[in-house]
């Protein structure tokens, strides 16, 4: 696994030509590869975990087929059957691993069956811009999984997620976006759902949706990978900063994780294709100097190998 980070102030231009610092953004990129192997082991943990909570995994659920397409994809990889190991069936099998790493600490959450079976009741096919539920908890999940990765301690509740970080109480809502035409709503939704009991909140917000359907990124190298995504991101921002300032400007929420992951081809590596991670952090000016450093070095947990 290769992990590149950056941080970058960013800035404003007022109406009367003053340039105004608006916020600070972080970048994180992650790249990744699994053998097909790999991924059939995933897929059968994916299976025991619903057979253990006794949770139906219907077979005509986009979930069952993507479990199905990844075994299918390992044994005629390993058999070189090329017939069946097409290259349609490995872009679907792609997204498998990130799906199976979001899923899989469901294990010992409590509510578990309730996400397991939400995720079996729409599209998960990662690669296809359909609106689903299924998406919308994967989201959930992932963020929910990655902060426990690096250590932190967060727990699936309302509003989305809630981390106990150093002395603080984080509220995190989770928002996946399908289109940009109501990108305010969308926030100011997500501002109710954080409750003043909470030291601070976060907006987690997710691109995917917004790329290119059944598209690869191509880029020469995973700097250019990188920097690609993030223009992405930080166009997202710019486009809609007067709403991220109009909703984050009460203090409760103060800050905002906008990511997006693509199917990224990369000619100078091998594999060529791997699923690539971007994120970029955006925070209100004028925070308490206290308050700033403590959103700063959980972002830096959050973001480190």
């Amino acid at each position: 696994m290769v992990t590149n980070r950056t941080k970058e102030q960013l800035w404003h231009t007022t109406k009367s030509g003053v340039v105004a610092p608006v916020g600070i953004s972080t970048t994180l990129s992650v790249s990744s590869t699994q053998t097909y192997l790999h991924i059939k082991e995933k897929a059968k943990a994916i299976e025991k975990l619903y057979c253990d909570n006794t949770v139906p995994l219907p077979p005509d659920c986009a979930l069952a087929n993507l479990v199905s397409d990844a075994k299918t994809l390992s044994d005629a990889w390993l058999m070189n059957n090329r017939e069946v190991a097409t290259w349609q069936l490995i872009l679907r099998v792609s997204f498998l691993y990130r799906i199976a790493d979001a899923i899989l600490p469901l294990f010992d959450v409590p509510e578990r069956r309730k996400y397991l079976t939400i995720l079996t009741s729409g599209n998960l096919n990662l690669q296809q811009r359909e609106r689903s539920l299924a998406k919308d908890i994967l989201w959930e999940l992932e963020l929910w999984s990655r902060l426990r990765r690096r250590g932190i301690n967060a727990i699936l509740h309302e509003p989305d997620i809630i981390v106990d970080f150093e002395d603080a109480q984080v509220a995190i809502a989770c928002k996946k976006f399908y289109s940009e035409n109501n990108v305010e709503k969308v926030l100011s939704e997500a501002v109710g759902q954080i409750e003043a009991a909470y030291d601070f909140g976060i907006i987690a917000v997710n691109l995917d949706d917004l790329t290119l359907p059944d598209h690869i990124l191509k880029q020469p190298t995973q700097e250019a990978m990188g920097k690609a995504i993030d223009q992405f991101n930080r166009g997202f921002l710019r486009t809609h900063q007067r709403h991220f300032k109009k909703y984050l400007k009460a203090g409760r929420v103060i800050s905002a994780l906008v990511s997006t992951s693509v199917l990224a081809g990369l000619s100078s590596h091998k594999p060529s294709f791997q699923i690539a991670t971007q994120a970029t952090i955006w925070s209100i000016p004028g925070l308490p100097p206290a308050k700033e450093k403590q959103l700063r070095r959980f972002y830096l947990q959050l973001m480190e190998r």
